[in-house]
């Protein structure tokens, strides 16, 4: 089957024309996957329940558990390392190393970010990380918590530029995954703001 000069023209712009729509489309699934992050870090702040969380729990019978404490490792061993990479393509932006009590997030030695650059202290610290810590506070002023379980975090920067992030007692996997998400939202918004 012979095509002409003018189908196969044709043809090649709507080849084109498909790939920049899914490219759009790709960027806008981007934005959504962050808005989603965002909302779900506002709504565990203000102790609402993400969406999927409502779902009707099937009824399990409680019955006494024994809990036995878990050795806690060497502050130098880790054990996980997962990479912080930006979604649209997958451009590494840093490190965390994760212990069962302890976080620790370093940028990539290729990336600059400021703790100057929005979102990072209003965001990141402010509203996730204090957020965080500010509940820990109030359940341990309630009799809830050890003073030593409450969860706490330092910066370790260089003229400005943020070397390491140390979170202390973070405790549970909901809130690693949630400063995971964030942390790796926020150095993209401060990697764009660099720009």
């Amino acid at each position: 089957m012979s095509f002409t000069e003018e189908e196969v023209k044709r043809a090649a712009e709507l080849r084109l024309w498909i790939e920049s729509r899914i490219a759009e489309l790709e960027g806008e699934i981007e934005k959504l996957r962050e808005a989603l992050v965002i909302i779900d870090s506002l709504l565990r702040t203000t102790s609402f329940k993400v969406a999927k969380e409502l779902a009707p729990q099937p009824i399990v019978k409680e019955e006494p558990v024994t809990i036995i404490a878990e050795k806690m490792p060497p502050e130098g061993e880790f054990k996980e390392v997962r990479p912080l990479k930006r979604a649209k393509d997958s451009y590494l932006i840093g490190n965390a190393y994760i212990s069962s009590s302890r976080l620790v997030i370093i940028p990539a030695s290729d990336v600059r970010l400021e703790v100057s650059t929005p979102p990072f202290r209003s965001f990141f610290i402010g509203r996730i990380l204090e957020g965080m810590k500010g509940k820990d506070q109030e359940a341990f002023s309630q009799g809830k918590m050890k003073s030593e379980e409450i969860m706490n975090y330092s910066i370790e920067e260089d003229g400005g530029v943020i070397k390491k992030i140390v979170i202390e007692n973070y405790r549970d996997k909901n809130r690693l995954n949630e400063i995971m998400n964030t942390v790796t939202w926020a150095f993209t918004r401060m990697l764009e703001k660099a720009k």
